[in-house]
């Protein structure tokens, strides 16, 4: 029953997008964050992407102006203050191209330049 259940959510997975790989990435320790990058399985809606910084407690540090990439599935939100040292999350979310939403999150760490 178990493996039913694993078999039948990896088969969702593959019909709607997921996100692929992101700038900077999940866990990674940064100097700086110019911008946020999300790369996705398939195209996205622009219309319907969203982008914030967040601190870990989840407030909000600055919600980012979504822009398409060279390909439908990526997304960039540029950052317009220098952020601080210190640990963030990332919160996102797009619409697939079927109409289905899909969201995320994940975390980063800023540390001081030397």
């Amino acid at each position: 029953m178990n493996s039913l259940f694993t078999l039948a959510l990896a088969a969702a997975t593959l019909f709607h997008t997921a996100l692929k790989s992101s700038l900077p990435s999940k866990d990674a320790t940064v100097n700086a964050v110019p911008s946020v990058t999300l790369t996705f399985t398939e195209g996205v809606v622009l219309a319907q992407s969203a982008i914030s910084i967040l601190r870990p407690d989840s407030t909000l540090v600055e919600k980012l102006v979504v822009k398409g990439g060279t390909d439908p599935a990526i997304i960039v939100g540029t950052v317009t203050k220098p952020l601080a040292p210190g640990k963030y999350l990332v919160r996102w979310k797009t619409g697939s191209d079927d109409g289905h939403a899909v969201r995320g999150t994940y975390g980063f760490t800023v540390t001081p330049r030397r």
